[in-house]
């Protein structure tokens, strides 16, 4: 555990008050925070997650009608249950990983709690501009049921490393399987640009790794000026330290250790990203599997680093401007209603329930001997 400057910095930087307040609790307008007088920004922040979500039925709405409205209805009860089971299965293999990265580095939370802050970061990623209230959600959680700083930093940053690892890998392997249909031109460049994307971040973190080690000798010049920058170099240095450190540990883990959680990032994204290809199967459109991972792939990550909440609409138009070659509008537009019902509003709803639940949670991560 942390003493001294470094703990006084971390729990200044994620405590329960500064955090819940300009991040979760913001998102769920609660009536406590709203009693205290939420900031102009946060009152911003929640107009344009509001209007964000409402552009995600806007759309599909416009491209079919109340028509495609009431077909959503109409799907069988049986067809209800095959999605909600197969995002139930991504929520838990979710869980099942994080809870083997964090046994990994000598901590273990409980099942039940760690199903809990997964839906609660999920969440963050969905209710934010470009997911960022996910990354600190993590972070957040993590520390506050008992596992050092350092520890949470390093659990959210080999969640996303694998996350990243997943897409690098599935969207060429993907554009490869529908190589030589009919596709739009526009689509392989976009895939092309987003797959460059992909690996241009990939290629920034090593370099950034290489040049961090250059800063040390900046911040010191600066820290002999300065006492309020030496104790923030102080901090930062031992935080990072620490984080390598649990990072290095997580990469000594094997090749057994290292296939296990990145089989369950796999199980984790192919059963959400097959949500549309069930929806469009059960309203009896065969669409490839392979291309509808792509094009949920490349929108959905486009529409994340627009940088609005959901995306604003913006995957429905994406996913409605090309799909339309093999699924007639109004279809399409129902596809879409039960695609967002189930990876959004869904997400949403169980979302803010694990918020509440670990409001109220006392437990602690336990360290493992």
């Amino acid at each position: 555990m942390y003493r001294g400057d470094a703990t006084a910095w971390h729990d200044a930087w994620f405590s329960h008050r500064s955090f819940a307040r300009h991040a979760f609790a913001t998102a769920m307008n609660s009536e406590r925070v709203a009693d205290a007088g939420l900031p102009r920004r946060g009152r911003a922040g929640v107009l344009l997650v509001v209007v964000a979500l409402a552009a995600t039925l806007v759309v599909p709405l416009f491209l079919g009608g109340e028509q495609a409205l009431r077909a959503t209805l109409h799907l069988s009860a049986s067809g209800y249950l095959i999605l909600l089971a197969a995002i139930t299965l991504s929520w838990i293999a979710r869980t099942l990983k994080l809870q083997l990265l964090l046994k990994r580095m000598q901590f273990d939370i409980g099942f039940v709690h760690m199903f809990e802050i997964s839906l609660a970061t999920d969440f963050g990623f969905l209710a934010t501009p470009a997911g960022l209230g996910g990354y600190a959600a993590s972070v957040y959680y993590i520390r506050r049921a008992g596992a050092p700083t350092g520890v949470a930093a390093a659990l959210t940053a080999a969640d996303q490393g694998l996350d990243l690892m997943f897409f690098a890998l599935a969207l060429p392997l993907a554009g490869i399987a529908f190589f030589g249909a009919d596709v739009p031109p526009r689509l392989i460049a976009t895939a092309a640009g987003t797959f460059a994307t992909l690996v241009g971040l990939t290629l920034a973190v090593l370099v950034a790794r290489r040049k961090w080690t250059k800063w040390p000798a900046v911040l010191d010049t600066l820290g002999r000026r300065w006492p309020v920058v030496r104790r923030a170099e102080h901090a930062l240095t031992e935080f990072c330290t620490h984080m390598l450190a649990q990072l290095r540990m997580l990469a000594d883990g094997g090749a057994g250790f290292i296939a296990g959680v990145f089989a369950l990032t796999v199980l984790q994204w192919l059963t959400r990203y097959g949500i549309l290809w069930l929806v469009l199967l059960l309203l009896g459109y065969q669409v490839s599997f392979w291309l509808l991972l792509a094009l949920q792939g490349l929108v959905l990550h486009v529409a994340q680093w627009s940088g609005i909440p959901a995306g604003g609409g913006g995957a429905e138009l994406g996913l409605g401007a090309t799909l339309t070659t093999w699924v007639p509008a109004t279809s399409l537009a129902t596809a879409l209603l039960l695609w967002r019902m189930v990876t959004l509003y869904l997400a949403l709803l169980v979302g803010a329930i694990a918020i509440a639940r670990l409001a109220r949670r006392r437990s602690r991560a336990v360290p493992m001997d």
